[in-house]
């Protein structure tokens, strides 16, 4: 072995030792990068809770690829609220904070926890509600875990059924109309071995009065006169009137055509698909309704209105009847229908109900009468020329009213004592419902007031305009108007004559 001096000196003494090569360190193997890590949240920050009731929090531990996303759950107060593995369990009433931790981050949730088990959900909540002046009936949903009873301290206020077992169910709450002329309250009590509930319902005044105009049996239908023609098909389709706040519709009788209700889900009409022997002589009938209407006069006391609650955005009122462009027939983004629209809603100081009035009598004092039965006109057009029909006047007034987020749609109707066909329009105020306005008629009258009016003469055959109908292929076809009838035919030998009449008259 090669000997290395090495020289040590201590105590003036020499020291020669021989020494060896010492051996290189084995190199440390690379360590996996840690990812830390940096945020906790949970999905929900608050839960309301019955007692023994669960629900289970999410928790989400970022970023994606931390070392470890081990979540550690904790609890303030077992005695009201626990939680395992992100489920949490009411124990007893009062407050409670949920935690999630992992890596030194943390998340929290509290948690409120209610003394009784009954919950009531729909329109009918803790929360004072509001019904509609009209009255009617609300249907909501119960869940208690035993069983329960309910009572109501108002004899215009009724539950069905008025008791129940435990589990989930569905009670319907009617209330009568409310002819004062203010806002009413009574209370719902709830029930059960697990606690009380009391619920505030309110009521608006009714302030739409009607008073029987007509009673009358009516005759729609769709007649077919030809000479020497050779049909081989005819496709014919009627509109159906509905039960509403300007008629009760009864006896419907449409021999044996099929009835179809729109997409809407508002209009009805039925449809007759004619071959061979089924084709009708000349002079006969191609498709016919009977029924009986009671048609009432409304006018509407808009003074009693003090107070409007917000619009429900999510309602169906407002997905249906507000802001939508209907082909350019209806258009409240319209340049001019937004510049008039901001005018009179300053004139108003943004009172909704002036705000209505003054749009109608714009609408009457600008535009003109004319161009009758050529249809609807898109809003760009009526804009431009000012002139146009009733139907065109009743699209002006809703696009300018849509224009201030005011749900409005239009009212189609046939007079049956002189087959008069005419379009007017009504808009929805939340809590007091619809209410009628016709601009035409202020137009022909000035002296009148149709505002918050509805002459009663009338049959409403549907609502609203471009309704989806059925073709003779079974696509959709839009229909501006569900007002008279549409047809379709095919045949084999010309003719001569062929004349298709509509006739809606008092039977």
């Amino acid at each position: 072995m090669k000997l290395y001096p090495c020289l040590f000196a201590s105590a003036f003494l020499l020291l020669f030792v021989g020494c060896g090569k010492t051996p290189e360190p084995t190199p440390e193997p690379p360590q996996p990068q840690v990812v830390a890590v940096s945020s906790v949240s949970l999905d929900k920050t608050e839960l309301n809770l019955f007692i023994g009731e669960s629900q289970t929090l999410a928790a989400s531990v970022k970023p994606d690829n931390a070392t470890d996303k081990t979540v550690t759950w904790s609890t303030s107060n077992a005695g009201v609220a626990t939680v395992d593995n992100g489920k949490v369990t009411a124990v007893k009433e009062g407050e409670a904070t949920i935690k999630a931790q992992s890596g030194g981050k943390e998340a929290s949730c509290k948690v409120k926890v209610a003394a009784h088990q009954i919950n009531v959900l729909g329109s009918i909540s803790s929360d004072a509600a509001i019904l509609h002046g009209a009255g009617g009936q609300t249907v909501v949903s119960i869940t208690s875990d035993a069983s329960w009873n309910i009572a109501s301290d108002a004899n215009w206020l009724t539950v069905s059924p008025s008791s129940g077992s435990a589990g989930a169910g569905q009670i319907t709450v009617t209330s009568a109309p409310n002819t004062t002329s203010a806002l009413r309250t009574g209370t719902l009590t709830v029930s059960s071995s697990g606690g009380v509930q009391t619920l505030s319902v309110r009521q608006r005044p009714e302030v739409r009065k009607t008073t029987l105009e007509d009673d009358a049996n009516i005759l729609n239908s769709l007649r077919l006169s030809y000479s020497g023609t050779k049909f081989t098909r005819i496709y014919a389709i009627l509109p159906v009137p509905q039960t509403n706040l300007y008629q009760e519709i009864s006896n419907l009788d449409k021999g044996s055509a099929e009835l179809v209700t729109c997409p809407d889900g508002v209009n009805q009409y039925i449809v007759a698909n004619l071959e061979g022997s089924a084709i009708p002589a000349s002079g006969s009938v191609v498709i016919s309704e009977t029924f009986h209407a009671r048609s009432y006069k409304l006018t509407a006391n808009l003074d009693q209105i003090t107070e409007i609650p917000e619009y429900d955005p999510q309602s169906e009122v407002c997905q249906k009847y507000l802001g939508v462009e209907e082909g350019d027939l209806v258009n409240p983004k319209n340049a001019e229908i937004v510049s008039v629209a901001g005018k009179l809603w300053g004139e108003a100081s943004g009172n909704l109900i002036a705000y209505a009035r003054k749009c109608y009598e714009w609408t009457a004092t600008n535009m003109k009468y004319g161009n009758m039965n050529t249809g609807l006109h898109t809003i760009a057009d009526l804009m431009k020329s000012k002139t146009g029909d009733c139907g065109n006047f009743s699209s002006v007034f809703i696009s300018l009213l849509r224009a201030k987020g005011i749900p409005a749609r239009h009212i189609v109707m046939i007079a049956p004592q002189k087959q008069e066909y005419h379009v007017r329009a009504e808009f929805y105020i939340p809590t007091y419902g619809w209410i009628p306005a016709d601009p035409t008629f202020k137009n022909s009258d000035p002296s009148g007031d149709y505002f918050g009016r509805f002459t009663g003469n009338y049959v409403v055959v549907s609502f609203g305009i471009n309704s989806l109908i059925k073709d003779p292929s079974g696509a959709d076809y839009r229909a501006a108007l569900m007002q008279s009838a549409f047809y379709w035919y095919w045949y084999s030998t010309p003719g001569s004559g062929i004349t298709f009449t509509h006739v809606f008259s008092k039977n």
